[in-house]
């Protein structure tokens, strides 16, 4: 199993959580949206049927279904992967102010902005909690290129929240994102497992995005260098991130 999910994550492979046979009969199924893993049609005259036995778009990437991810089997492998972190800045100060209510209505616009802005960008969306969202960016979905789509998914987050708009930003948001190899797959125990990604690039990326004000998005040097071309105006930093012995090198952008 976990070389079928070191296939499937890195991009080497089409074969989903299914023998190879189900993929093709999937295929002759006609349908104009299907799941990028095992082709399970979206739409067409059969995807009703499809849905009813869980073959339904994901709600962490709708463009695979929720078998091949919710509903997987626990496991996975250690792949390249970029991980973002994006936090509501001045959060305890926000809610101190703010009634609970107003604080739910605001929550749930920066959720919704930011998932929409991030799906845009063949993410996977990982934990949503508090004041803040995650997102896996793997070759497998999002293709070789994933640390672009990375950075430009900062990018229109930010946007999404009104930074470089005439009106303003109307939530203060910082990013980070750190790209490398780690475990990627379902994790937990007890019954429950999420899709996720566990190691030193997910906690850097969370250190990275705590150095963060709003408006900016920090890079590791492994993103800035695998998605140069985005990264213009970058200045390099040198960082001093919790856990870490040694400093940090990481590349400020400000999207204004």
């Amino acid at each position: 199993m976990d070389d079928r999910w070191r296939g499937i994550l890195r991009g080497e492979t089409p074969m989903a959580m299914m023998p190879r046979l189900g993929r093709r009969l999937f295929a002759l199924v006609p349908s104009p949206w299907r799941c990028k893993f095992c082709n399970a049609p979206f739409r067409g005259p059969y995807a009703g049927t499809f849905r009813r036995v869980g073959y339904a778009p994901s709600r962490k990437n709708p463009n695979i279904c929720a078998r091949c991810i919710e509903s997987a089997p626990e496991g996975g492998a250690v792949v390249p992967i970029s991980v973002l972190f994006a936090d509501v800045r001045g959060y305890t100060s926000l809610t101190e102010r703010t009634s609970s209510v107003e604080v739910t209505v605001l929550l749930n616009r920066f959720y919704a902005a930011a998932s929409r802005a991030l799906l845009a960008n063949e993410a996977v969306l990982g934990q949503i909690a508090g004041d803040e969202v995650m997102a896996l960016f793997v070759p497998g979905l999002a293709g070789p290129g994933y640390p672009r789509k990375a950075v430009d998914a900062a990018r229109s987050l930010l946007h999404a929240m009104g930074y470089g708009t005439p009106e303003g930003n109307w939530l203060d948001v910082g990013v980070g994102i750190c790209s490398g190899e780690e475990y990627v797959g379902n994790v937990g125990g007890g019954g429950f497992k999420d899709f996720t990604a566990l190691g030193d690039v997910t906690n850097t990326a969370a250190r990275l995005q705590a150095q963060t004000k709003g408006g900016e998005v920090l890079l590791c040097a492994a993103t800035h260098a695998a998605a140069f071309d985005a990264c213009a105006g970058a200045e390099l930093r040198q960082l001093s991130l919790k856990g870490k012995a040694e400093p940090v090198a990481g590349y400020l952008i400000r999207v204004s």
